[in-house]
């Protein structure tokens, strides 16, 4: 059970290397490809982690599974923004390894539970801008990933296609706007993803998981 009172509200974007309607999302039994990698990134608005101030800073957390999660054998690496301090370095390295987190409660403690292997974490400056309403991205982790977002575009058309995906008893976010995605890493984790799904949305997570706005 969660001993320390913590909280996290920001933007997040990940993108991971299924369809554009990622099968996680609908419980399908098989990730697109029959095997799930991506990343997903946040920037904290309003955060702590007991007494220690989280506000301002990004982290991420790159993931790999040869199935689909609930399989496991998974690999995980952080990467937590050089800018926080020793205590905060601390804070968010415990939350996106699912410490101090109800059994189930998020999707951080999932990815670590059903993840066998562990990366050392990476301490890097995190270049973050996401626009949610206009579905567009760029995350830049130095030496480390290089990723951008756009909305989807009908091959027919061309035109933009907005789809967004509601999740009323979900352990990331409860909507995301859904988009197309592109991501490079050169890190431990290898991502070589090309217009594949990616979401936009306002993460707000606690120990106990999602703090629901409705």
């Amino acid at each position: 059970m969660a001993q320390v009172d913590w909280y996290m509200e920001g933007v997040e974007f990940s993108n991971c290397n299924c369809d554009y309607a990622c099968p996680c999302q609908f419980e399908s039994l098989r990730p697109t490809n029959g095997h799930c990698r991506g990343f997903a990134a946040v920037q904290i608005d309003n955060g702590y982690f007991g007494d220690v101030a989280l506000d301002g800073l990004c982290a991420a957390l790159l993931y790999a599974w040869p199935g689909p999660i609930y399989e496991g054998n998974g690999e995980i690496q952080a990467v937590v923004d050089e800018r926080a301090d020793a205590k905060q370095r601390d804070a968010l390295v415990t939350v996106l390894y699912g410490g101090e987190t109800d059994p189930g409660a998020t999707h951080w403690w999932v990815y670590r539970m059903m993840s066998t292997t562990v990366y050392p974490t990476i301490f890097k400056p995190i270049e973050f801008e996401v626009n949610i309403d206009r579905r567009t991205s760029r995350i830049v982790i130095p030496g480390v990933l290089d990723s951008t977002g756009r909305p989807i575009r009908s091959p027919a058309t061309g035109a933009e296609h907005r789809v967004r995906i509601d999740l009323p008893n979900g352990i990331e976010f409860e909507t995301a706007e859904i988009g197309s995605a592109t991501t490079k890493t050169t890190a431990s984790i290898a991502l070589d993803l090309k217009d594949t799904y990616g979401h936009f949305c306002v993460l707000r997570h606690s120990g106990k998981g999602v703090v629901r706005s409705r």
